[in-house]
């Protein structure tokens, strides 16, 4: 697993971290600013293909609250 899904798998202030059986989810904290979730949510979209699938889910106004992360040949 890369460096950078190693980082997201750790959670951290704007993130806490669901584990299931084919991956993880990103959940964004109740406390944590939207628009940086935002953020690691889109970088996390943007660039999954190689190493992993980056499924989101919206919070319906405008961003999301949680991205499930499938890691490719994990």
């Amino acid at each position: 697993m890369d460096s950078y899904l190693q980082s997201l798998r750790q959670g951290g202030p704007l993130h806490l971290v669901e584990n299931g059986e084919e991956g993880f989810a990103i959940v964004r904290r109740s406390d944590a600013d939207r628009t940086a979730f935002n953020d690691v949510a889109r970088y996390a979209v943007d660039h999954s293909g190689d190493e992993y699938v980056a499924l989101p889910r919206s919070d319906g106004p405008a961003g999301y609250d949680r991205v499930f992360i499938i890691p490719i040949g994990d």
